[in-house]
C-alpha cells in the first residue's frame, strides 16, 4: 500500500533513500510503494517489448521501462514514474540530462494497475496535464486496457482478440491478448 509522508520533498533527495522500494513525489509529498508482484513485473516488461520492438523498427524514438522517473511539473515537485514509457524521437531530443529525470514528458505513459496504488486517477490527471499524448492502464485482474488522451473519452479494450492501436505509435496495432502473453 502506498503511503504519502508530510514533510515536503523534493527529486534531489531521493538518491539517500533505501533502495528496494518505489519512490514518487506528488505535489512535494512522498509516495513510497511496495516493490512490484510478479505479474505486475512481467507484464511491464512484455508491454516495453512489444512497443518497444515497435518503436525500434520503425525509428519512432526510444521505450524505457522500469519505472523511469520524469518531472510532472516542479516546485513543488511531481515526479511520477510510468511503468513503460515511449519517448518520440522529437521529445528525445529536448532532454538535456539523460542520466537524471527529465523534464520533458514522454509521448506514452504506461501503467500496469496495482491495487495498492493510492489515486491512479490523480496519476492520470497529472500525466495529461503534464503533457503526457496517451495513458494506458492496463489491469490484469480484469484482463483490459484503458487509453486516456487529452480532451478524449477514455478507450476501454476488453476482449482478447480486441486490436489495440495507439495514434502516438503511428500504425502500431497488435492483439489485447498479446499484451498479456495470451495465446
Amino acid at each position: 500500500m502506498g503511503t504519502a509522508t508530510r514533510k515536503p520533498w523534493t527529486a534531489e533527495e531521493l538518491d539517500r533513500l533505501p533502495e528496494g522500494w518505489r519512490y514518487e513525489i506528488d505535489e512535494g509529498e512522498l509516495v513510497i510503494m511496495a516493490p512490484a508482484g510478479f505479474e505486475h513485473g512481467r507484464l511491464q516488461v512484455r508491454i516495453g517489448r512489444i512497443v518497444g520492438n515497435f518503436v525500434a523498427e520503425h525509428g519512432l524514438g526510444e521505450v524505457a521501462g522500469g519505472e523511469i522517473g520524469f518531472f510532472v511539473r516542479r516546485d513543488p515537485d511531481v515526479l511520477r514514474a510510468p511503468d513503460v514509457a515511449f519517448y518520440s524521437n522529437e521529445r528525445l531530443a529536448r532532454i538535456r540530462d539523460r542520466k537524471g529525470f527529465p523534464e520533458v514528458p514522454p509521448d506514452l505513459a504506461v501503467e500496469v494497475h496495482d491495487p495498492s496504488e493510492p489515486d491512479l486517477s490523480r496519476k492520470i490527471r497529472q500525466y495529461l496535464e503534464g503533457g503526457v499524448r496517451a495513458v494506458w492502464v492496463v489491469d490484469p485482474d480484469t484482463g483490459t486496457l484503458t487509453r486516456h488522451a487529452p480532451g478524449e473519452e477514455p478507450r476501454v479494450w476488453s476482449a482478447p482478440e480486441a486490436v489495440v492501436e495507439e495514434p502516438v505509435l503511428p500504425g502500431f496495432a497488435c492483439r489485447l491478448a498479446e499484451l498479456f502473453g495470451e495465446k
